[in-house]
């Protein structure tokens, strides 16, 4: 990872209309750390690219390069904020072979390792141009998995917002305040108090592969630093309570401050344990933690193009293989916007966006996640456990790079089976849903105070 000059800043990028409702957030973040608001159109008038994801991430690179940013904010949904969709061969005829998935790290990816702006479209030979990141192994066998040449490790910490109105920015904002604040008094709590040692929750459902050794090995990284409370499925087996409803639940409404989930997951649920119908019933809770799934789907974001409907770069609308289109050729990109019926949500964006409870960060996948996602999980326990004063993005830049390299990412070879694509592309489909610069309750100590 090329390194850029060496400073902390934290730069927010929201649409013009958001200005007012970002006001008290960026004079409280600035009384923390060199904090600037710029508008969205000023940094897409700014930068240079073939559309706005590139013209946003082209802008983000020189603010890197020349200020040294750090943490980068992103405020807007799908429908307002342009993202970026990476270009996978999975195997549908349908849609002519290939599928598109929301990546966030395309904006903390922003150099290679010389330093050069990282474009994520290294082939551009016809239709390629306009797959950016594109990996392949699944269909073609013979191509690099990493087609488009891609670093892959950020420079920048990058996290989003995913709200669409300033009402619901402001209500991030001012929970995401409330988070920060709890975070100092607590921190600022002297030697006569009774300890401030913060608490995971380490929840594994059944029906996946069995991860409770893996989750036992972050038990062991994290204590005894936290305190770890576990629901596992055959919990007895480690005496511990089942992941029932009321007892995950119970996670949201303690005193926890890191959730981690292992098992299925949906757009809307965490299967056999939390869903949206979840949220309604955590009020008043005592604080906000930071969650994280490994699970399928949790972190759904936008429409997944070609299968779902879509709108592509070039404006036309598409119904989509799964309602009976099918691609003779190589499927037209999908617009840098969704909008309307194609801006999904699903239980992470949910969990943000309430005002008064769930999380005040949701990590997770937009769409399929597999088992190599537990690796992910343990970058983002490593990071809380060794950096210094950990911030959130930090630990979820550390947790990208730990994938790389725990997953071998940088030798992967096609193989027969469909998986070596997987695993390259896992991290690409993980999204931070929060602000990057919120630090994290492991920084406490008593009698302490934060950085």
């Amino acid at each position: 990872m090329w390194t850029a000059v060496a400073s902390t800043s934290f730069l927010v990028i929201a649409p013009e209309a958001h200005r007012d409702a970002l006001a008290p957030f960026i004079a409280f973040k600035s009384a923390r750390m060199a904090t600037e608001l710029v508008s969205l159109e000023a940094a897409l008038s700014t930068g240079q690219g073939v559309d706005d994801a590139e013209r946003l991430k082209s802008y983000l690179y020189g603010r890197w390069k020349v200020d040294g940013v750090h943490h980068v904010l992103l405020v807007g949904d799908a429908d307002i904020l342009p993202v970026r969709y990476m270009a996978l061969d999975r195997v549908t005829p349908a849609a002519f072979d290939y599928a598109f998935y929301p990546s966030d790290l395309y904006y903390g990816d922003l150099a290679k390792a010389d330093g050069s702006f990282e474009s994520w479209n290294g082939a551009r030979e016809g239709f390629h141009a306009g797959y950016f990141g594109e990996v392949r192994g699944e269909k073609n066998k013979s191509d690099p998995i990493n087609f488009d040449g891609v670093d892959y490790s950020p420079e920048v910490a990058v996290g989003r917002w995913p709200v669409s109105t300033p009402e619901h920015t402001a209500a991030v904002a001012a929970k995401t305040m409330r988070y920060e604040e709890a975070i100092e008094s607590r921190a600022a709590t002297d030697s006569s108090t009774p300890d401030t040692t913060p608490t995971a929750g380490l929840v594994m459902v059944g029906g996946w592969i069995d991860a409770r050794p893996a989750l036992e090995a972050l038990r062991a990284v994290l204590e005894p630093r936290w305190h770890v409370e576990r629901r596992y499925f055959a919990g007895a087996d480690y005496s511990v309570p089942e992941p029932t409803g009321d007892q995950v639940e119970s996670l949201f409404r303690g005193e926890t401050d890191l959730i981690l989930h292992v098992g299925h997951g949906n757009d809307d649920c965490w299967e056999q344990c939390l869903s949206l119908g979840s949220l309604e019933r955590l009020k008043d809770q005592s604080t906000l933690p930071i969650v994280m799934s490994a699970g399928c789907s949790t972190a759904r974001f936008a429409t997944l193009p070609p299968y779902e409907p879509y709108e592509d770069m070039a404006g036309a609308h598409h119904i989509g293989t799964n309602a009976g289109e099918v691609f003779t050729s190589p499927p037209p990109p999908p617009s840098c916007y969704a909008r309307g019926d194609f801006n999904k949500t699903g239980l992470g964006e949910s969990m943000v966006r309430a005002p008064d409870r769930g999380a005040v960060a949701y990590i997770g996948c937009n769409t399929g996640s597999q088992p190599c996602g537990l690796t992910l999980v343990a970058g983002l326990v490593d990071g809380i456990a060794t950096l210094p004063h950990p911030r959130l993005g930090d630990c979820w830049t550390h947790a990208v790079d730990y994938y790389i390299d725990h997953e071998n990412l940088r030798a992967l070879k096609p193989s027969p089976s469909w998986y070596p694509a997987s695993i390259y592309f896992q991290g690409m489909k993980f999204m931070l849903f929060g602000d990057p610069s919120i630090p994290i309750a492991s920084t406490l100590r008593r009698g302490s105070s934060h950085p």
